[in-house]
């Protein structure tokens, strides 16, 4: 996301009145949630469950590529006026030190977890429990109504995350290969670290490059070659080309790996989630780490 431009923060500031806390807010308002992004907004979704009195608010809709994503008005105007407001931290979201303080609750991902590799923190499901009993905890402070509600959902859904954690161990711990090939950038190093995973990629982290050097997608097809890897991986919203490339010379299989970064306008409205998308994961990492030796 990029930077707000101080002209238009002005003129927001103006006629909205942002920057000034506002004292009429009843005791049967809404409490009202903003997310930058899909991982956090879904969090939150789990840990409000049930609770009558919440608007949350996802920034960034569902089927909007996040990197590069233009911030407008409304997106400022959203923040200002939220109760909690929680986002990323990374460098893409300087723009939110442009607004001015409301006197609303502001939590950064990257202020959660300490020890991160990159800031796709959520990427890791041991940090994603961190971060979801951060949340919860923060959410009984500015709503005690609710603070019991909270607490039980997320006692049920940190059990999830922790049993899912269980079988991606499960599962590398039973694999003699320990290196995984993405035809595409890499924003899973946090994943790795948890599972001391190696890996190969076409692009660093969450690189603006789009096209892919004809020396590194050799170096990725003699990898898959050398190690003998079954499948490749894509993130969501990739156009697949460097993963055609390297599984027409080698035959390997192309999977997804989602890194739930930001979901499709149809997985949206099918109702996936963190867990569910990261489930998928779990299964395409089967074939691609145990398939030569169970024949799955």
């Amino acid at each position: 996301m990029r930077r707000i431009l101080p002209v238009l923060l002005a003129i927001l500031l103006v006629f909205s009145g942002c920057g000034m806390q506002n004292t009429d807010k009843k005791d049967d308002d809404k409490l009202k949630i903003t997310a930058t992004i899909f991982p956090q907004y879904d969090f939150l979704r789990e840990i409000t469950k049930g609770a009558q009195n919440i608007e949350l608010k996802l920034l960034i809709p569902a089927g909007k590529e996040v990197h590069g994503f233009e911030t407008a008005l409304s997106d400022i105007s959203a923040v200002s006026e939220s109760d909690l407001f929680v986002y990323t931290g990374s460098e893409d979201d300087n723009w939110v030190n442009d607004i001015p303080e409301n006197g609303n609750k502001r939590l950064a991902l990257c202020e959660i977890i300490k020890d991160y590799k990159d800031e796709h923190v959520w990427t890791s499901l041991r940090n994603a429990v961190v971060i979801v009993e951060s949340l919860c905890n923060t959410l009984c402070e500015i709503d005690k109504t609710n603070a019991q509600l909270y607490k039980d959902n997320t006692a049920l859904y940190i059990e999830k995350l922790n049993s899912l954690d269980k079988e991606f161990e499960a599962v590398i711990n039973k694999s003699d290969t320990k290196a995984l090939v993405f035809a595409e950038r890499f924003p899973f190093l946090n994943f790795a670290k948890d599972y001391g995973l190696n890996y190969y990629s076409a692009f660093e982290g969450c690189s603006t490059e789009t096209e892919a050097g004809i020396k590194t997608i050799n170096f990725l097809i003699e990898k898959v070659k050398e190690e003998n890897i079954p499948a490749i991986f894509t993130i969501e919203f990739s156009d697949g080309t460097v993963a055609e490339t390297i599984s027409r010379e080698t035959g390997a299989e192309i999977l997804q790996f989602h890194s739930c970064h930001n979901v499709t306008e149809e997985e949206f409205q099918n109702g996936e989630t963190y867990l569910s998308l990261m489930t998928k994961n779990l299964y395409n990492l089967k074939t691609a780490l145990l398939s030569n030796a169970t024949g799955e």
